[in-house]
């Protein structure tokens, strides 16, 4: 669980669960006294969960466009209801008038499309986020990962690319890419 912070502009958009009325109004009178809290939780592997190519929609350079299918896994429902739960205790201890839970974020950190793997037959890449097939090929990003974990992706992204620049100017120098 992490603290959010709630500013006007998006609050609207990604904060609270309805749309306009008296109701949304009396929050935004009282947005002084607002605090918000979120939960980061690890998305379990889906087969299902996946980035395809669009046949039929084009980009500007004329390149299919990515096509981003997301479906929650049961787990995903449990551990929301939970934290939604463990929340609302929290801020009702410190003396919380109303609690609102807020709706499911329509965001989500897209990763483990080229997963790592000591095995081709079961990933993309090998440690070094480098390609089984395309031995001059490296992938930096969250799409090597195996699985997203329960946070926000950033710093383990970064690590693993600094690693792999590391890697990367060994091999050149040894010329064994």
């Amino acid at each position: 669980m992490e603290l959010v912070t709630l500013d006007l502009p998006s609050l609207p958009l990604a904060g609270l669960p309805y749309g306009w009325g008296r109701d949304f109004a009396s929050i935004i009178e009282n947005y002084r006294n607002l605090a918000g809290m979120f939960i980061n939780g690890e998305d379990l592997p889906r087969p299902d969960n996946r980035v395809t190519l669009n046949d039929s929609v084009k980009d500007s350079y004329g390149l299919p466009v990515a096509n981003i299918n997301v479906d929650e896994h049961a787990n995903d429902h449990a551990m929301r209801k939970h934290a939604q739960g463990q929340m609302t205790q929290m801020y009702e201890a410190v003396g919380a008038k109303r609690v609102v839970p807020g709706p499911i974020p329509t965001a989500t950190h897209n990763m483990c499309t080229a997963r790592m793997s000591a095995d081709p037959r079961e990933g993309v890449t090998n440690a070094w986020g480098q390609a089984h097939d395309v031995k001059n090929l490296f992938i930096s990003d969250g799409s090597a990962l195996s699985t997203p974990g329960s946070a926000n992706p950033t710093l383990t992204i970064v690590a693993l690319a600094l690693r792999q620049a590391e890697y990367i100017s060994q091999e050149m120098k040894a010329r064994r890419i």
